[in-house]
């Protein structure tokens, strides 16, 4: 399942500060996580949006599919007042016209699939245009923002399930970064769509990427943040010319799972996870020029428990999704508590995610606001800019829009073709 997103506003993301932050016990973590992944499996393999506006792709976001889950969550895609479908042979519509009662009727939709009514009020985010893919092997499953109409159509390539997917600065145009191997395609978006294999002989072996792997595109090059084992620590560079991979200095913390921002000739990634370390949410930056050195905030600066995504917005600062965690308080404040893990209580009222700020120069933390619905970001460990002061966090279970202007939020349901993995 991979997720990303492109707009006009282009920045990058990170994370907030936390004083309150407890290491999470690894026995706890990896049942939580092996729980996750389970489910991850049911919905989708790897995705990319694009801002109709720009014409420019963004990132992606991966996970697998099982079946036992699928039931349970094409009951909660099909809850009532979830506005028809496409079907696989029409095209996508979505225009800059869109009206506000259309965000608003599917706003409503969304709703019901995470247990209730918004609980910050929200009454949308204003006029966004973009589009969302997942890739289920073959297959990709398309959706139009704010419209939330559906098209399904065939890929040149087959993914495996976890697959990344990071979005060029040439529009219609994606690399892929299969799942357990270091092999890179170039995706050119159709009709007709074609793909091109970047990584020959031993590049395509240099390294095996998991489901925690994220993955930035720098312009000339591509950065991949940690790999399974032994190497949650360890960057990995492409020059897309030389079409070969560069291993870098390795992070003070782990690095899989976190939340990941490219600036300049510098990358930020908040938070991670290893099978050894567990949890932490210590930010680090990494200069990406001779002689690649980091730089790590000296405490953890946020509450971490389950992948989160960033992004530089202007006039903003960095902001971050929280993955949900079992919580009470608002973060950054003194009243902020972590409760104690429980991997099934995701829709508790003590469960939630959280949107924050935060100030790198002395990785102060800050929080904007409350997920109207609890979720967790498994994907290239980025939120999305859309249109004027909006950005999109596209999760493992929901699609949720914040306005910066208003404080508000917009919500829709996943695709119902999610669960169509076959």
């Amino acid at each position: 399942q991979a997720a990303a997103m492109s707009a006009q506003d282009v920045g990058e993301g990170t994370t907030k500060q936390q004083s309150l932050f407890e290491e999470n016990n690894i026995a706890d973590h990896e049942s939580d996580w092996q729980r996750d992944n389970r489910i991850h499996e049911s919905v989708y393999t790897t995705a990319a949006q694009i801002t109709l506006n720009s014409n420019a792709l963004h990132n992606g976001h991966n996970g697998h599919n099982v079946q036992n889950s699928t039931q349970s969550r094409t009951r909660r895609w099909k809850a009532k007042g979830t506005p028809p479908h496409l079907s696989a042979h029409e095209s996508l519509q979505v225009e800059g016209a869109q009206t506000h009662e259309a965000n608003q009727d599917l706003g409503h939709a969304a709703a019901s699939s995470c247990g209730g009514p918004d609980p910050s009020g929200a009454r949308g985010c204003g006029p966004m245009a973009g589009r969302i893919l997942w890739t289920l092997g073959r297959r990709a499953v398309e959706m139009g923002l704010p419209s939330g109409h559906v098209r399904c159509f065939d890929l040149p390539v087959d993914l495996r399930p976890g697959s990344r997917a990071v979005a060029t600065s040439t529009p219609n145009q994606l690399i892929l970064l299969e799942n357990g191997s270091s092999r890179l395609w170039r995706l050119h978006l159709g009709p007709p769509s074609s793909v091109d294999l970047l990584t020959l002989g031993k590049e395509a072996a240099q390294f095996r990427t998991s489901l925690g792997s994220r993955m930035a595109f720098l312009g000339s090059s591509l950065l991949i943040t940690g790999t399974p084992g032994p190497g949650a620590h360890t960057p990995w560079l492409f020059d897309l010319e030389a079409q070969s991979w560069r291993r870098l200095p390795d992070a003070p913390h782990p690095i899989l799972s976190s939340a990941v921002t490219a600036s300049g000739d510098s990358i930020t990634i908040v938070g991670g996870w290893s099978k050894r370390r567990g949890c932490h949410g210590h930010a680090q930056t990494l200069h990406l020029r001779q002689p690649f050195r980091w730089r790590a905030s000296p405490t953890n600066v946020v509450p971490w428990r389950r992948p989160g995504a960033g992004r530089m917005i202007p006039q903003v600062g960095l902001v971050l999704a929280l993955g949900w965690m079992e919580c009470s308080g608002v973060i950054g404040t003194g009243d902020f508590r972590l409760l104690r893990r429980n991997g099934s209580a995701q829709g508790a009222t003590n469960s939630s995610s959280r949107l924050c700020v935060l100030d790198g120069l002395n990785w102060g933390v800050a929080e904007l606001s409350r997920f109207p619905c609890s979720d967790s970001f498994e994907h290239n460990g980025e939120i999305y800019p859309m249109g004027e002061g909006n950005v999109v966090c596209i999760g493992r279970d929901h699609i949720q829009a914040f306005s910066f202007a208003t404080s508000t939020w917009q919500r829709w349901p996943l695709p119902k073709q999610l669960a169509q993995d076959g």
